[in-house]
């Protein structure tokens, strides 16, 4: 028995490993436009409540930079995402291959539910 190629499984349990990078298919997954690397970094810093109001505008450019950076180019490069070159266009390309996995990974990250028309509630 030849064995399975499971490439594509590893690429997408890589990109699953990091949370901003699941909250970003999440957060996409439930606009009808595509939005902006400001309101990705924002709704994130929201997410994680447990910065003080004190300290949000840091940590939204700390979560801003390593969007820019690192997890917005590896989803885009896997081909889920889109984005333009001023990182105002940010949009949901495709999740075929993720399907399966980001209703659950929603459930346990506790953001809730990821309904079959793409919106999500908190846990």
């Amino acid at each position: 028995m030849a064995p399975l190629n499971t490439s594509r499984l590893n690429e997408t349990f890589d990109l699953l490993t990091h949370p901003h990078r699941r909250y970003v298919l999440y957060h996409l997954r439930t606009k009808v436009r595509d939005v902006g690397i400001e309101t990705l970094a924002a709704a994130i810093a929201d997410w994680n409540e447990a910065h003080s109001r004190m300290e949000r505008a840091s940590h939204i450019d700390k979560i801003k930079t390593a969007l820019y950076h690192t997890h917005l180019p590896k989803l885009a490069d896997a081909g889920f995402i889109t984005v333009d070159t001023t990182m105002d266009s940010i949009g949901l390309a495709r999740t075929d291959g993720l399907d399966r996995f980001l209703a659950d990974a929603a459930r346990i990250d506790g953001y809730g539910h990821i309904a079959a028309d793409g919106t999500l509630t908190r846990a």
